[in-house]
């Protein structure tokens, strides 16, 4: 099936909906926001009558007789959809939003008539469930005397109401069905079929009727519930609180996260999208496991790549990290917790997981093609985040994790060679290469040195020695096998042999590991001429901007470059501007570089400000938006931004 790349997003910690550019409703995961993806299709469409006597057309609001713009309503993860078809002049603004504490999809369409003669038209929305991601087996079944849908499957039942249908219809959305309801919207009426079984669709209908500049609403709720008597309740409920108090218990939710933000003083655009992550990292959050996910899934039957919708720890690290320093500890100290109950009892973290717990489908399971990176993060996190506690919360929380962290540190200690100094064979974390390579390296070296500290301060003298000497050990080893003069190599092959390739990952090395010590003279311009080489040879202009590519050679989606790796650039660039000894304008030429990169990955994602993983060639060709560590990656620029200050500000 085609691969649909959604424009915004919707959701709380149980439900989440993406959204196309024309308000098509594209996913609605529920009772997790990993699992399962229950709409197939979810398209708004109207009917214009024939005039004398002629015939009337469909026009689903994706179709090109519509103008569209989407935003994000303020500081809120409240989507707002304009549409003007321009023949007839009838306009319609579709909001999007999911109540805060609850399971339901509230939409409300507003139609003006914006031309000179009256509009007679119909306003329509069609959805192919699937609930349960299974095509077949769903049953649905309409209550006209109650106004009010009903689709279910198992212990999944969504709840379709709001104000007066006009027309209702189920249908079969199976290829040439006779009552398809699509088929159905195409004749401009619904057959009022009340109930269907099997691969099912539905549509439901109002009636426009608008002179000039005239104006109406309609809403329309999905809610979703483990079963009919409690959707049909929330449906109902929500529809008796009435749209003004849903809109404002909602805004009002999402205003007071962003407000919790730590502020920051930079430039107008980077700080609203700064906002713009923080918000919608919090869609992809799950508080009642404490996993954070990748990216929604849009690419479920893995046709293009591997899968978004899973938790890997290291992206999840970044993330928690990200949003610790951004004045919202409690992500990491939950994702931490969920560490510890998903941990390996050899000491290591998988690939990657669902948000549950349990192994996502995964290629880097074998002892020696683990993603060696993820275990090295998880335990550096935890130091991380044991650092920026107060001391009596820290003590709690180094007795908490001191087991996890052992088993952690030993098993990262034991995958040193004796012989190279350099971790044994693992993948890259790119999913592409096995070998030892310089940002593995450098994620154990880090990762060692915060078991340490961990031991130090839980009175462990002989294991914090042990891991500091093995990081040191680690560190020297990278410094003497990988280093090519101008750039760190990836790595080396499982057969020894250099890899001398550059790699946008070596960033690392400055941030967020810290590998490098800017503070020193030598190792400064070690980080210096690393960010040098990465800009000649995977830098790529976009519209006038520096971007970075992954690696040389990379041909994933479409060979572009990434957006997340253009963030480590601006980073590197950002930790040399504030290191000691960086002269004000070697500092400013910094910032100014940072910046001008940062907006080319801001271009670069969807038109209502949602992040990608990878670039296209041009503004608003992205791939896999919303994705958190991008997000992540992002706001950690914007915190350097602000620790730099205003000082070469364009």
């Amino acid at each position: 099936m085609p691969v649909y790349q959604p424009n915004a997003v919707v959701g709380n910690s149980h439900v989440l909906i993406t959204l196309g550019s024309r308000g098509e409703l594209m996913t609605f995961f529920y009772p997790h926001i990993d699992f399962s993806q229950n709409l197939h299709e979810g398209m708004p469409a109207v009917y214009l009558p024939g005039k004398e006597g002629r015939p009337g057309r469909l026009t689903w609001t994706f179709d090109d007789a519509w103008e569209s713009n989407q935003h994000y309503v303020g500081r809120t993860n409240i989507v707002q959809t304009d549409l003007t078809h321009t023949s007839s002049g009838l306009a319609l603004a579709i909001t999007d939003l999911v109540h805060s504490e609850e399971c339901a999809l509230v939409r409300r369409f507003v139609a003006t008539n914006r031309s000179q003669k009256p509009i007679r038209a119909k306003l329509f929305q069609y959805l192919d469930v699937q609930l349960g991601e299974v095509e077949h087996k769903n049953a649905v079944h309409f209550h006209a005397e109650r106004n009010l849908g009903v689709a279910y499957w198992r212990n999944i039942c969504f709840a379709f109401g709001g104000t007066a249908f006009d027309e209702y219809g189920c249908g079969r959305a199976s290829a040439g069905s006779h009552n398809s309801a699509k088929r159905q919207l195409e004749r401009g009426s619904l057959n009022r079929q009340p109930e269907e079984i099997g691969d099912v669709d539905l549509a439901v209908g109002w009636d426009l009727s608008l002179d000039a500049g005239e104006r109406t609403s309609r809403d329309f709720i999905i809610a979703a519930d483990s079963n009919e008597v409690a959707a049909v309740a929330r449906a109902e409920g929500l529809q008796s609180l009435g749209w003004d108090a849903v809109l404002g218990w909602t805004r009002e939710r999402w205003e007071g996260h962003a407000g919790k933000a730590l502020p920051i003083d930079i430039e107008d655009d980077l700080a609203g999208a700064y906002y713009r992550c923080l918000l919608a990292i919090d869609l992809l959050a799950d508080p009642s496991t404490g996993s954070i996910l990748a990216a929604p899934e849009f690419d479920p039957f893995f046709e293009r790549s591997g899968g978004y919708g899973y938790c890997w720890p290291r992206d999840a690290v970044e993330v928690c990290l990200a949003m610790e320093a951004a004045g919202f500890p409690d992500y990491l100290a939950r994702f931490l917790s969920w560490a510890k109950r998903t941990q390996r009892p050899e000491g290591y973290w998988e690939q990657r997981y669902w948000l549950s717990g349990e192994r996502g489908p995964a290629w880097c399971t074998a002892e020696d093609s683990l993603q060696i990176d993820q275990t090295a993060s998880v335990l550096f996190a935890m130091g991380r985040h044991a650092r920026a506690l107060a001391e009596p919360e820290r003590l709690a929380f180094l007795e908490d994790v001191w087991d996890s962290a052992r088993r952690a540190a030993d098993y990262l200690a034991a995958s040193i060679s004796p012989d190279t100094g350099l971790h044994t064979s693992a993948f890259d974390l790119w999913e592409t290469f096995r070998g030892t390579f310089t940002y593995s390296n450098a994620a154990i070296a880090a990762a060692l040195s915060e078991a340490a500290y961990l031991a130090s301060n839980s009175g462990q003298t002989g294991p914090a020695e042990r891991w500091a000497e093995t990081g040191d050990q680690v560190k020297r080893a990278v410094m003497s096998r990988l280093w090519q003069g101008d750039h760190f190599a990836r790595g080396r092959g499982v057969d020894g042999e250099l890899d001398a390739a550059a790699d946008a990952s070596a960033v690392g090395m400055i941030t967020p590991f810290e590998f490098l010590r800017l503070d020193d003279p030598r190792e400064r311009e070690m980080a210096e001429q690393s960010l040098d080489t990465i800009a000649r040879k995977l830098g790529k202009d976009v519209g006038g901007d520096e971007t970075v590519l992954r690696f040389e050679g990379d041909g994933y989606a479409g060979g572009g470059p990434g957006a997340l790796t253009t963030l480590w650039f601006a980073r590197g660039l950002l930790r040399l501007a504030l290191s000691p000894g960086t002269d004000p304008e070697t500092a400013a030429a910094h910032r100014a570089r940072a910046v001008a990169s940062m907006r080319a990955v801001l271009r670069a994602g969807t038109p209502t400000g949602l992040l990608p993983e990878m670039m296209g060639s041009g503004p608003g060709s992205h791939w896999a938006a919303p994705h958190a560590w991008t997000m992540a990656a992002f706001v950690m620029a914007c915190l350097l931004l602000h620790r730099l200050g205003a000082e070469g500000r364009d």
